[in-house]
């Protein structure tokens, strides 16, 4: 079997990562297999697994991609502000967007396809990964936390994200309820969502740097 130069390597293993991402939102993790995203690469099916041990761990990948998009975009949101409540809503509106916006997190998470696309992999691969997210936020936190006089300075960074999860990421995953209820229901008129989410994300920041 033919090997492959480094530069090759390189460059087919992003192609696949590309390819496997496109097929992947289009029609999701079921319906794409390894022969689908090889034959667009130029590639022989069993080549796949010089790359990647399996479908899942390319979708793990692209994860981590995604993840580490998010952490740049807090980081240069995060730059532009020292005050800290600020400094708060603007990284709970990355991650608001990020879950609103992304289409493969809408895919994980809203859609609830989790266990679809990780079914294979090991639960220490996707810890990694989480590390990975948590180490990369952690500075960015910390920053906010010296700067804060009040709650935030004292929370932990796990807490921080579960309370941001348990939040502002549940009210991401309902976001399609909310505006089923909007044609449905006299009580919810437009633009119910986003003012939800709105208070929530000010709120929060709000109470978590007020100074005791």
């Amino acid at each position: 079997m033919r090997g492959f130069s480094n530069q090759e390597r390189d460059r087919i293993r992003e192609q696949l990562i590309q390819t496997g991402r496109e097929l992947l939102l289009t029609y999701g993790p079921q319906k794409t297999t390894v022969k689908d995203i090889t034959e667009p690469v130029g590639i022989a099916k069993p080549t796949f697994y010089r790359f990647f041990d399996a479908k899942a761990d390319l979708y793990l990948v692209i994860l981590q991609q995604e993840l580490e998009e998010f952490v740049e975009r807090v980081r240069s949101e995060l730059a532009e502000t020292e005050d800290p409540r600020m400094g708060l809503e603007r990284l709970f509106w990355c991650y608001a967007e990020f879950a609103e916006e992304n289409p493969f997190i809408q895919q994980i998470v809203v859609q609830n396809n989790h266990q679809k696309f990780f079914r294979n992999v090991s639960p220490s691969k996707i810890d990694d990964v989480q590390q990975e997210e948590m180490a990369a936020l952690l500075p960015l936190i910390e920053d906010l936390q010296a700067r804060s006089n009040g709650p935030l300075s004292d929370i932990d960074v796990p807490t921080l994200l579960g309370l941001m999860g348990g939040s502002i990421g549940l009210l991401a995953v309902h976001r399609d309820d909310f505006e089923e209820y909007e044609e449905e229901l006299t009580e919810y008129d437009e633009g119910t969502y986003k003012r939800l989410q709105d208070v929530l994300i000010s709120s929060l920041a709000r109470g978590l740097t007020i100074e005791e």
